[in-house]
């Protein structure tokens, strides 16, 4: 059921990037994962965002929602939903101290908010990074994790 949920929601974000306004190229890092970012700005409002996480202590492949209020200036401030599955991988020794690679996977979600900044526009207008605070939990067996986190992203738009 949840691999059903998860897969829906990358389909249904995946079908509205063909309608998007703007479209985003980046990098995403948010505890416990890093990794690769595209964003699909919708409209002015919604926007839509695949991150793949191949990096850090977790990997993770997950889809959000952001909901976008007014620009003020030199920043957007912002609300995302996150859905996704998270994988950690290991070794188990054995008795003898020879190790045996094992991996888990879990679904997760997260919420939180942030703001889009655009002070890097002496480099590009094009260019965008976010800064964000949320709160996530994944219920994997042996990294399991509730975390309230610190997130940075830098995105180029076309």
């Amino acid at each position: 059921m949840k691999k059903t949920l998860l897969f829906s929601t990358i389909i249904l974000i995946a079908l509205n990037f063909a309608q998007a306004q703007n479209i985003g190229v980046g990098f995403q890092a948010n505890f416990p994962s890093y990794g690769l970012s595209v964003k699909a700005d919708l409209n002015d409002t919604h926007t839509a965002q695949l991150v793949y996480g191949a990096f850090g202590t977790v990997e993770m492949i997950s889809g959000r929602y952001i909901y976008n209020f007014s620009d003020v200036d030199v920043f957007t401030p912002f609300v995302y939903a996150q859905l996704g599955v998270w994988t950690y991988s290991y070794d188990v020794f054995n008795f003898l101290g020879a190790a045996t690679p094992e991996s888990e996977s879990s679904f997760g979600y997260g919420i939180g908010g942030g703001l889009e900044l655009n002070w890097l526009s002496f480099i590009s207008d094009r260019l965008k990074w976010t800064l964000e605070l949320g709160i996530g939990q994944a219920n994997l067996s042996y990294y399991n994790f509730k975390t309230t986190s610190f997130g940075s992203g830098i995105h180029f738009h076309f």
